[in-house]
């Protein structure tokens, strides 16, 4: 259902952004006048502009350079920019603010540049590393629902104290290494089953797998009504969770952890590829308080903040995989989104009444803190990183948020969203903007989206706006975090310019927010010159504090 009604669609149309800067200079003369980036109409006119402390304008800046001529600045005025870069590729970017006679812009000095990497990142490289053995694996070898080896699991019915053999991936460098583990079927539901490696018997208590497999039951059903339904290559009409310290162990092996994974060859056919458990399986930890295993988790930890995220995170990408590749018969979905509906669907467990996912997941803030600590270095169309994780999570909780508001023209409701990111087999930025503007999108339009994303996390929780089209309501960006890690957020980083001329980079999907008092702008004539790099596609918004 739509959240509320009564204002102008937020993103309508062919999505052409209100602008007063016009011309080949962009050229903006005298006061900053009051707009929103209202899409409701293509002819110029001015509209109510989001109710913030300052004058918000939209900036077209020119692919080469852009001129903001202020006629009215005095010294204590204060101007915060929002820069915007798009690159296809995810190529960083430079640009130059200052002077044009003082220009001393050097793209080729600054373009390129990379964003490592954290180190210790053994989940980012290990999924990567997963998602490319799975681009391999040939179509041919796929098990089809109740497929013709699916007889043999129809023999016995599995009850509660089945042994059962699985095959778990167990290196970084080989996508056939594999551990043996013989577990034990531990509990059963109508939708799954959960095995405990028997080398970890008595780490996980039955009260503890209830209280996992409940919580998980509870919204399990909700997840499949919007994420799609999972295949069931061996037609038992369940998916299976194994619990093995093998997971903690292969994330010890590159000095980091695994909490979770799943690795789509175990729907292809034995004969073809040995590892494969011919079956729908997803593996998780277990506990290691003394980090005898790898890194050192305690139960209470894992119980609260790691299960509940990681049996939905893991089963989006079930579903993901299913979607996509088998309904579809589309390619698997681009990293990026694919880890960030996961990231998203961790949210599940606080849905409302009506569906809706009200507040964030435990794991996601710290995410999120990451991301906003660098977010000018952070290109989270790019890759997988926690930061760029973090990133991609908040971008599509914005959209979600956005689409149950009534605020995106081709959905109504966040849950109607995501579905259409999933039942699709189209990738990436493209499924994006055919999902929140329809089939007429083009890629221009997921720049448009970047733009208004940046502007939400700047103003958002910030007390200068009550427009929800400009805020969050699933998560508090400056506030402390209930999250048992002692996570703070506080909005976005903000450079300071003091000194003009001013060059920086900024990545693909990146946003560079700059403060500059009007002291420093009289002091360069009363102008801002702008001079971007060829890399990218550059947008923004101007705040007139």
């Amino acid at each position: 259902m739509k959240r509320a009604a009564g204002f102008t669609s937020l993103l309508v149309g062919s999505f052409l952004l209100l602008s007063l800067l016009s011309g080949c200079g962009s050229s903006l003369q005298g006061s900053v006048t009051s707009t929103t980036p209202d899409t409701s109409s293509t002819t110029g006119d001015e509209v109510t502009a989001p109710a913030v402390g300052g004058q918000v304008s939209v900036l077209t800046l020119d692919s080469d350079s852009s001129e903001i001529v202020f006629s009215d600045i005095e010294e204590d005025d204060e101007i915060l920019l929002m820069l915007h870069a798009y690159s296809d590729a995810g190529a960083s970017s430079s640009f130059q603010i200052g002077a044009s006679e003082n220009m001393m812009f050097l793209e080729k000095e600054i373009l390129g540049e990379e964003v490592e990497a954290e180190e210790g990142d053994a989940t980012v490289a290990f999924h990567d590393i997963l998602r490319q053995y799975e681009e391999q694996l040939d179509e041919g070898a796929l098990l089809g629902d109740g497929g013709a080896k699916s007889a043999k699991y129809l023999i016995k019915k599995a009850t509660v104290g089945y042994q059962k053999s699985f095959k778990v991936l167990n290196s970084f460098s080989s996508s056939s290494s594999y551990d043996t583990v013989i577990a034990t079927l531990r509990y059963v539901t109508s939708d799954f089953e959960i095995y405990v490696d028997n080398r970890n018997a008595t780490t996980v208590t039955q009260a503890d797998l209830s209280e996992i497999a409940e919580r998980f039951a509870a919204v399990l059903p909700l997840e499949k009504e919007i994420f799609g339904e999972e295949s069931d290559v061996d037609a038992n009409n369940k998916f299976a969770v194994l619990l093995t310290q093998t997971v903690n162990e292969l994330g010890g092996s590159a000095g980091g952890m695994i909490t979770g994974f799943f690795y789509a060859v175990d729907l292809f056919d034995s004969d073809q590829y040995a590892i494969s458990n011919e079956m729908e399986v997803f593996y998780t930890f277990v506990p290691d308080p003394e980090g005898e295993l790898g890194s050192s988790v305690s139960k209470d930890f894992a119980m609260t903040n790691i299960y509940p995220g990681v049996l939905a995170h893991e089963f989006q990408h079930v579903i993901n995989f299913n979607m996509h590749y088998n309904i579809n018969g589309g390619s698997m979905e681009k990293n990026w989104l694919n880890e960030g509906l996961s990231h998203l669907a961790e949210d599940i467990y606080s849905h409302d009444s009506d569906g809706y996912m009200t507040t964030a997941g435990l794991e996601n803030p710290a995410r999120v803190s990451s991301y906003l600590s660098d977010i000018s270095n952070i290109c989270f169309t790019c890759g997988t990183s926690l930061k760029e994780r973090g990133g991609s999570y908040l971008f599509l909780r914005y959209l979600y948020e956005q689409a149950e508001l009534g605020n995106l023209a081709n959905v109504d409701t966040g849950n109607e969203l995501l579905t259409a990111l999933l039942d699709t087999d189209l990738r990436g930025t493209e499924n994006v903007v055919n999902a929140v503007f329809g089939s007429t999108a083009v890629e221009e339009d997921f720049n448009t989206l970047l733009g208004l994303f940046g502007l939400t996390v700047y103003l958002s929780n910030t007390g200068n706006s009550n427009d929800d089209r400009f805020g969050f309501t699933g998560l508090n960006l400056r506030a402390a975090q209930d999250d048992n890690r002692g996570t703070v957020l506080d909005g976005p980083a903000v450079q300071s310019i003091t000194d003009l001329p001013f060059v920086e980079t900024i990545s693909g999907s990146g946003f560079a927010y700059l403060q500059i008092s009007g002291k420093t702008i009289i002091e360069n004539g009363g102008r801002l010159d702008f001079s971007f790099g060829s890399n990218s596609t550059f947008g923004g918004y101007m705040i007139r504090e």
